[in-house]
């Protein structure tokens, strides 16, 4: 989405050394706490953040309300929406949608937040910041931290990302290992999806999937009944012709050096 930015640019930055960035306007505090929530907490926002919105932007009245409610309720969530709500920027419905999400964050741990943000984007289309999150929490330490259902989840997700990027026996990788973890039948299908693409039947064979007759009876009724749609078949032709197009493995470490450079610069 694009918007045009009319608010006042400040010489003075915010920078707290949590976050490591420098913000100069309105749009630039929302869009960071847009695209960061899962680091919204007491570590930034505070009497630093609300001095400055009442110093550099003449914003008196939101920081006195911030001032107040944080003093009352000690939420910092409840200060964020309230800052999202009256920057101006966003839409009824815009703003419904981060009002659920602030709420749903509430008495999460920040590597459920950070999934929670990558979940977000997941369902924007925002296909690249959703890798980095996902790539991010599966990297040491954050995977020994948390739980096999929430890798699981994690593995899933990212599976869903390279789906849709037609990268699919990366795809097929991820849920794999989704299904290892947590044994969701929602995995087991998506992996069955998957290699529906995949030319080379090898990870069928290595992944441990549990494939016994009931299942693979579901899978062939479900592509039985998938098959009766003409487009399916185009669908599929497009999809194979793009897998058989493209050396996945040079593609996707391009991708992924993309994707490091790009979030390397937005942080």
């Amino acid at each position: 989405m694009l918007r045009l930015l009319e608010d006042k640019r400040t010489e003075n930055a915010f920078y707290n050394e949590n976050t490591a960035v420098h913000l100069y306007s309105m749009e630039e505090l929302c869009f960071f706490m847009e695209t960061n929530m899962y680091l919204i907490d007491p570590s930034w926002v505070g009497e630093e953040l609300f001095g400055w919105l009442e110093r550099e932007l003449g914003r008196a009245k939101l920081a006195a309300d911030l001032r107040v409610l944080l003093r009352t309720k000690r939420d910092v969530f409840a200060c964020a929406e309230l800052i999202f709500s009256e920057s101006g920027l966003y839409a009824k419905q815009e703003m419904e949608q981060i009002r659920t999400m602030l709420e749903q964050m509430k008495g999460r741990t920040k590597m459920e937040r950070r999934k929670m943000s990558g979940d977000l984007f997941l369902d924007e289309g925002r296909y690249r910041q959703a890798a980095y999150i996902y790539l991010e929490l599966l990297e040491e330490p954050y995977a020994r931290q948390m739980t096999e259902e929430l890798r699981g989840n994690i593995c899933h997700n990212l599976g869903v990302v390279y789906a849709r990027l037609f990268f699919f026996p990366e795809a097929a990788e991820c849920f794999a290992k989704a299904y290892a973890l947590r044994k969701n039948p929602d995995s087991r299908n998506a992996y069955l999806y998957a290699m529906n693409y995949v030319e080379d039947d090898d990870t069928l064979k290595e992944s441990g999937m549990e494939l016994n007759f009931s299942v693979m009876r579901d899978a062939l009724a479900h592509l039985t009944e998938t098959a009766e749609q003409p487009e399916y078949y185009l669908d599929r032709k497009s999809a194979s012709a793009a897998a058989a197009a493209c050396d996945w493995k040079s593609a996707q470490e391009s991708l992924i050096s993309g994707w490091i450079s790009d979030y390397r610069r937005m942080m």
